[in-house]
């Protein structure tokens, strides 16, 4: 099964989620700058909500995805408060008809530029890893 971990993150939060995420799928972490292979069967998408929409960047990837070349997309994600890119992320995602999992991470009250993850934060990213790859 090959796995790709994208992100675009603008204080720093996301890319330690997709990082730690990358590190229990065993692949490497890249912004989305960084082409997708020809193929890959499972896409870890992530980005953060940033007055109240997702960014322009992360919308950009997302209108450059083929569904010949994704199988699935799994979305995460991080906010300051309780709201997230979930909703607005998927249905960018569904405009490409992609499919997309029903396993997603959404860590909230991350304020920007946080030093580091908790191990809470750790243990649910984990636990992420291993659920959406059953």
């Amino acid at each position: 099964m090959s796995i790709a971990v994208r992100y675009f993150s603008k204080t720093g939060n996301t890319q330690k989620v997709a990082d730690e995420l990358a590190q229990h799928l065993n692949v490497e972490a890249q912004t989305v700058d960084t082409p997708l292979p020809e193929h890959v069967d499972q896409l870890f998408l992530g980005g953060a909500i940033h007055m109240g929409s997702i960014d322009k960047e992360l919308k950009a990837f997302v209108a450059k995805l083929d569904p010949a070349q994704v199988g699935t997309v799994t979305m995460f994600g991080t906010s300051g408060g309780v709201m997230s890119i979930g909703h607005g992320l998927e249905k960018e995602l569904k405009a490409q008809h992609l499919n997309v999992s029903q396993h997603r991470l959404f860590l909230h009250g991350m304020m920007p530029s946080k030093k580091a993850l908790s191990d809470d934060e750790k243990e649910k990213i984990a636990a992420f890893a291993q659920q959406s790859l059953k």
